[in-house]
């Protein structure tokens, strides 16, 4: 019965998934679906009582809505009516409720909260509650979303739970889907919400993109300066750098640049740079980096090259590095994460550095709409306000995927036609080549273990002998993917086949290992990383990987943020993590998908890059349809306004109404309420 369920499920038949998830639950309980639900409790009802209740025909509705003394007086038994509502009150009921956004014409993001509304029983609920979620079209017969949701003691207790997924949609667009939840063991526990799509607004048709044009790349003499021209090692700017090149480097122009991962954005925001240090070398430079971990690759990165090379002075600001006053003031480029920027630029009137920043460099700015987007929003809506009060212009470089919508961005940015370039996902200087496959394995941890074999052929077809990056969820997992990997190349008669260095070399490097399963991995070419190691065996494990000592590197997903160490094949193993809040496997944000497939692909070796994602086979059309289309962004400040309102206020900005209005004007969030 419950493979019938499964097969109706796969193939998204409503009807005949309802009836037969009914039917195996009718089994399980050992009573027929027409039979009364409070039947479950045959332990506290007596047969009498269910018997009463069935010829009364008393549903399950009527009988929440009725006192106690009424129910006693239809089933002509007073004591029953108290025993009735306490059984009720420890049916399982939930309450849903759901809010859509559009993120493209094709896709519809749900979010869903569900209200757990009954009192938990060990005895009659056990350690946990499952509840299937469809999302349905009646007029289609079909699911579009299925899900298997876990309610534990603990999550019922705590109130609220919340869902988000995505579903298709189409055009021309339904009036409505249906969400239904039902639960996996409780007969009659299902409860249904309507998705009505009458006031929904989609985007607009027809992205506009920036045609790359066939122009010759431009000399890195056509920076006019010697000590420029020696920072870097190519002879020439890539087509993106070379399109961008006049604005950035000739102009004082707000720009956004939106181009996929591995395009060179970051050589094109030093270009914004070396024209500030030209024009104003008194003004500061302020490169905001929404992780840790980007802050730190780019300190490594210009500590090396650009900094002692034009004799400036530059200064990490993190939550593991606050510099001293004296050390701010005499920067000239200050590399900080949102937060850390957020609480020193709120009192901007009494400090002196913060009115002294001519250039504002954003670095993957579509990660608003992600949690640390309202940071990220608010700091740049204040530079924006320093600028307008103090008449000092700052600049503002944007850097991101390929938008969706980056003229609503731009706009919020001060960004006119000229400084805006948002080219296609496609444009690539690596063309990359991208194999999606799916894999049906309801539980997390043997799908994991089933992917094994196909990441080994993927590196056996598509990569033999060049770099390999495996991205995977946790610590755990790259121990085991390592591991099946080195057995299915002693099966190969290849046991050490990824290695490209003698193995004395090796041994001698391994005996300066800490982690034992790292020392283990290395002496067959295997490298792992993650934030468990310490930083000497990170060290090692990227220089080995990097000078293609080891061909391939299992390491989870921080890596494609923190360090650009780029390679022929991108292997993505899983698109879910373990999130310890949710208490549950939650999928990747598409961001953090699109940054680890930029890793495929070295612009001075590879023709072409190539990544295969391998994802649960629900979700392999998701990913088919949402990696080749642009990336959208919307506010989240929504959620966390009145933090931010209150800091204001704290800081002196607000003082009356007006103020908070008038703040609220330079949001993103405004921008996109007064759009719509």
């Amino acid at each position: 019965m419950r493979a019938l369920f499964e097969i109706c499920l796969r193939r998204g038949w409503c009807t005949m998934t309802a009836l037969f998830l009914e039917y195996c639950k009718a089994v399980d309980r050992q009573i027929w679906p027409h039979q009364h639900p409070l039947r479950q409790f045959e332990r506290d009802l007596s047969l009498e009582i269910l018997r009463k209740l069935e010829d009364k025909d008393a549903q399950l509705d009527h009988l929440y809505e009725m006192e106690e003394n009424e129910i006693g007086a239809l089933i002509r038994y007073f004591p029953g009516g108290k025993m009735i509502k306490q059984c009720l009150a420890s049916f399982p009921f939930i309450h849903l409720s759901a809010n859509i956004s559009p993120i493209t014409r094709t896709v519809l993001q749900v979010e869903l909260v569900i209200f757990p509304e009954f009192v938990w029983k060990d005895r009659l609920h056990g350690a946990a509650q499952r509840w299937w979620i469809l999302v349905e079209d009646s007029e289609n017969e079909h699911i579009y979303h299925s899900e298997l949701f876990t309610f534990t003691k603990r999550m019922a207790r705590s109130g609220p739970q919340k869902l988000t997924f995505t579903v298709p949609i189409f055009e021309p667009c339904p009036p409505q889907y249906y969400i239904r939840a039902i639960s996996d063991s409780w007969l009659q526990a299902e409860v249904f919400h309507t998705l009505s799509f009458q006031h929904l607004i989609l985007p607009e048709l027809h992205t506009p993109h920036t045609e790359l044009l066939d122009l010759r790349p431009l000399p890195v003499t056509a920076l006019g300066n010697r000590i420029y021209e020696g920072l870097y090692k190519f002879s020439h700017f890539n087509p993106i750098q070379t399109q961008a090149f006049h604005i950035l480097y000739h102009t004082d122009k707000n720009v956004l640049l939106g181009a996929p991962t591995g395009s060179g954005k970051t050589i094109s925001a030093e270009l914004s740079m070396l024209h500030l240090f030209n024009t104003q070398p008194d003004m500061k430079v302020i490169y905001i980096a929404p992780m840790k971990a980007i802050v730190r690759e780019r300190m490594n990165d210009w500590k090396k090259g650009l900094v002692p090379y034009l004799g400036k002075k530059m200064v990490e600001m993190t939550g593991d590095f606050t510099p001293d006053l004296k050390t701010l003031l005499s920067a000239d480029i200050i590399i900080s994460t949102p937060e850390k920027w957020d609480g020193i630029s709120r009192s901007w009137q009494n400090r002196s550095y913060v009115m002294k920043v001519g250039l504002l460099i954003l670095d993957e700015i579509h990660l608003l709409g992600a949690d640390r987007g309202p940071i990220l929003e608010v700091i740049v809506s204040r530079m924006r306000f320093i600028s307008s009060q103090t008449a000092r212009p700052i600049r503002f470089v944007g850097l991101s995927t390929a938008l969706a919508n980056a003229h609503d961005l731009a706009e919020w940015l001060g960004i006119d036609e000229v400084g805006l370039f948002n080219f296609k996902p496609s444009v690539r200087p690596v063309p990359l080549e991208v194999h999606i496959q799916g894999y049906p394995g309801k539980f997390y941890c043997p799908r994991m273990n089933s992917m094994n074999k196909p990441s080994y052929a993927a590196i056996t077809t598509h990569s033999p002998s060049k770099p390999v990056l495996i991205f995977v969820s946790s610590r755990r997992q790259t121990r085991l993917t390592a591991l099946d990997l080195i057995q299915f190349a002693a099966a190969d008669d290849k046991p050490r086949q990824f290695l490209n260095i003698a193995e004395e070399t090796i041994e001698m490097l391994i005996s300066q290992v800490t982690d034992t399963n790292l020392r283990h991995t290395l002496q067959f070419g295997i490298g792992l990383h993650h934030a468990g190691l310490n930083d000497r065996d990170r060290t090692l494990v990227e220089e080995l990987f990097a000078n293609n000592k080891i061909q391939v590197l299992v390491c989870t997903s921080t890596l494609a943020w923190g360090v650009n160490l780029p390679a022929h094949l991108v292997i993505i193993k899983g698109t879910e993590y373990y999130d310890g809040k949710a208490k549950r496997y939650v999928d990747f944000p598409v961001t953090d998908i699109l940054q680890m497939m930029g890793r495929a692909g070295r612009p001075q070796y590879d023709q072409y890059g190539k990544a295969v994602i391998l994802v649960h086979e629900p979700k392999k059309s998701f990913y088919k349809k949402f990696l080749y289309e642009p990336f959208p962004v919307e506010s989240s400040l929504k959620d966390h306004l009145h933090d931010h309102i209150n800091a204001e206020i704290v800081a002196g900005t607000i003082l009356r109404k007006q103020d908070a209005v008038m703040y609220l004007t330079w949001t993103f969030f405004y921008r996109r309420l007064v759009w719509i």
